[in-house]
């Protein structure tokens, strides 16, 4: 076992290896925000995205390795470029993505009009409509979060939550479900998971060198 992980550590030298942590992502993100602040008038929001303890290894452009250390951390971060086009970059434990151009769809563009919306509601945590030693007996529950910053100007705001408040998976109903979909910012969440799986699945997510 041993030689294993001597064997290992020489290959993961030989061939360039890095861990990067949150702090390492959120760096990023920062400094991308701070460039979108020297836009006059400045909107933008990010999602980050990650499950505890889940670790993603890739392969850079220039052939070294790179693995996260302990989560994996993914952040979205969209700006508007005018009224019809926003722009969208991806960060995570191994570097920055280039930005895409995309279109405003409607949806998109409803939601994000509707800001006070966006502001005032709030996912409520999973709650069953009745509770017992075995209510969650049948119920495989990942601790997977997804965390909103939101600029619109000098209104700033945040949101967060987990994706199982959302559902039903436990032996009773969740009682707090139909509120939970029902606000605006499931709905963005709902597009932009829709947007980053198909970019994800037709290739669309370059890394930047």
């Amino acid at each position: 076992m041993k030689k294993t992980l001597l064997l290992f550590s020489f290959f993961m030298i030989a061939v360039g290896f890095a861990q990067n942590d949150e702090a390492y992502v959120d760096s990023m993100v920062a400094q991308k925000m701070a460039e979108l602040e020297l836009q006059q008038n400045p909107e933008y929001f990010f999602r980050k995205d990650y499950c505890n303890g889940n670790i993603q290894m890739f392969t850079l452009p220039d052939g070294k390795l790179c693995t996260s250390t302990s989560t994996y951390y993914s952040v979205y971060v969209f700006w508007k470029e005018n009224d019809k086009i926003m722009k969208l970059q991806k960060f995570d434990n191994c570097g920055s993505f280039k930005p895409i151009s995309l279109g405003i769809s409607k949806d998109m563009s409803k939601v994000l009009k509707n800001k006070n919306a966006l502001k005032i509601g709030e996912v409520k945590p999973y709650e069953g409509e009745k509770v017992d030693s075995s209510a969650f007996g049948n119920m495989s529950v990942r601790s997977c979060h997804k965390e909103y910053k939101f600029a619109f100007g000098r209104n700033v705001f945040e949101k967060s939550f987990k994706e199982y408040d959302l559902g039903n998976d436990s032996k009773y109903k969740n009682v707090n479900a139909e509120h939970n979909n029902s606000l605006e910012l499931i709905a963005l969440d709902k597009e932009i998971s829709e947007l980053v799986k198909k970019f994800d699945e037709n290739g669309k997510f370059f890394r930047e060198d």
